[in-house]
């Protein structure tokens, strides 16, 4: 069975949202910094029903790239 990005991303976005709920602190292995404080940040408008920035999780959709170089480039 495959599962594509479609699927994978929004739960993986649920996840980390209901992770907001039960855990101090979501990302734990990250370092403090600016960037976590803006992924979590963004996360939690997006997921705080009522909010200005809230998305209806059937509208959430991401792109995700490793590292810069697309997968059919088969770097070296």
């Amino acid at each position: 069975m495959r599962i594509g990005v479609s699927t994978l991303f929004p739960s993986l976005l649920l996840l980390l949202a209901c992770g907001f709920a039960y855990s101090a602190d979501p990302l734990p292995s990250w370092n403090e910094g600016a960037t976590k404080k803006s992924i979590t940040s963004f996360v939690e408008q997006v997921t705080t029903a009522g909010g200005k920035h809230f998305v209806p999780v059937p509208e959430r959709i991401a792109a995700i790239d490793n590292d810069g170089t697309l997968w059919t480039e088969k770097p070296m």
